[in-house]
């Protein structure tokens, strides 16, 4: 067979296949070869028991098992010889690869002669932009966060404050791990996974991916934020609110009313062209003239700790980042807008919504109101 240009090769498994999973369509159990050369030239390398259904998910993929390869008994559950002997029948000469390819793989690739080159941005940038279809599915991933929003949220309404400002619903106190049962149950029924939600109050609230734990309490903010995965699509949504049972303090409530107006302003001003360094360099700006500086010399640091978005797919956390990064936002990338403000003292605030950029600006892709102070 003639010798190709650079091919890309991934040796994933289920922990780590999105770019498998964009590239062919098959999502692994254990970890496989794929080898992508081009069209009319792709290798899939999986267990015999997982043939027919690689087959199945990967039509257009030339799929093999280590047997079908012709590798001997003392050669097939490795995936060295899985890629070197992908490359031979692909004909390649050279391969690039993520930087979180495999040094075995790697190393035996090179004492093959194939040239390997580490990728420094993503092995397949074409994914940051989302077709329509890729638009719909995390849209229907983002319709199920809002649903098991709606159900948190009504838990908490529903909660009456007991003792020491604790919250008790149904007579047992209302902890974050009780919430988070109520979101992950709400997702199974949607074909989503939970994926250890975010339900923290107080003082965990100050810290942005504190997953929050013990009971629930009148008066300070608490943050719920859900980033689910559908089950057989792969894709991600995420949604984040912020609530206090009862009355906020008027410094939280201050804190609130300016993360609120920042997203909101944040989501009008997201357009093709736009910088999205500037969006999170504004951010910043309105944020200290309110009264909220960051600080981040502080211990803990304060302020807005965090970038005001990322993209999402299938990867909860990809491509394009609303951060400082010099990023030129582009039709069909699906980012979040998730300003926050953080102070021990107080608690935390963040506010999330999905949106997709299209041509006219942002369009959120699963609404939900933004709901404060809970009666």
């Amino acid at each position: 067979m003639k010798k190709s240009s650079t091919a890309r090769m991934i040796v994933a498994g289920s922990n780590d296949a999105a770019d498998l999973k964009y590239a062919c369509g098959f999502s692994p159990v254990d970890p496989v070869v794929f080898l992508d050369a081009g069209a009319g030239n792709r290798h899939l390398v999986v267990p015999l028991l997982e043939f027919a259904r690689a087959c199945a998910e990967a039509p257009s993929t030339k799929v093999w098992t280590p047997i079908s390869l012709g590798l001997p008994v003392d050669k097939r559950r490795s995936r060295v010889y899985w890629a070197l002997e992908a490359s031979r029948r692909a004909g390649v000469q050279s391969v690039r690869v993520g930087p979180q390819f495999p040094v075995d793989v790697a190393f035996a690739l090179k004492d093959a002669g194939i040239d390997i080159e580490v990728v420094s941005g993503p092995l397949y940038p074409e994914r940051e932009t989302k077709s329509p279809h890729e638009i719909e599915q995390i849209a229907k991933v983002q319709r199920a966060a809002v649903t098991a929003m709606r159900a948190a949220i009504a838990a908490i309404r529903r909660a009456e404050i007991g003792r020491k400002n604790v919250l008790v619903l149904d007579g047992r106190p209302l902890t974050s791990e009780r919430l988070k049962r109520i979101i992950a149950t709400t997702l199974l029924d949607h074909d989503c996974s939970a994926r250890d939600p975010i339900v923290a109050c107080g003082p965990h609230a100050a810290d942005p991916h504190h997953r929050g734990e013990g009971p629930l309490r009148a008066g300070q903010t608490i943050v719920l934020d859900i980033f689910p995965q559908h089950q057989r699509s792969g894709y991600w949504g995420d949604i984040t609110r912020t609530v206090v049972k009862g009355k906020a303090p008027p410094k939280v409530r201050a804190m609130y009313r300016a993360v609120r107006e920042a997203q909101a302003w944040a989501v009008r001003s997201l357009k093709p062209g736009v910088r999205a360094d500037r969006i999170h360099a504004e951010i910043l700006r309105r944020f200290e003239a309110a009264g909220f500086p960051l600080k981040a010399d502080s211990n803990p640091p304060t302020g807005f700790i965090h970038g005001t978005g990322h993209g999402v797919g299938l990867e909860i956390h990809e491509p394009p980042s609303i951060s400082t990064v010099k990023t030129h936002l582009r039709s069909g990338h699906v980012v979040t807008v998730e300003p926050g403000l953080y102070d021990p003292e107080l608690g935390g605030v963040r506010i999330e919504d999905t949106v997709v950029i299209q041509s006219d600006g942002a369009k959120i892709l699963a609404s939900y109101p933004y709901p404060f102070e809970l009666p």
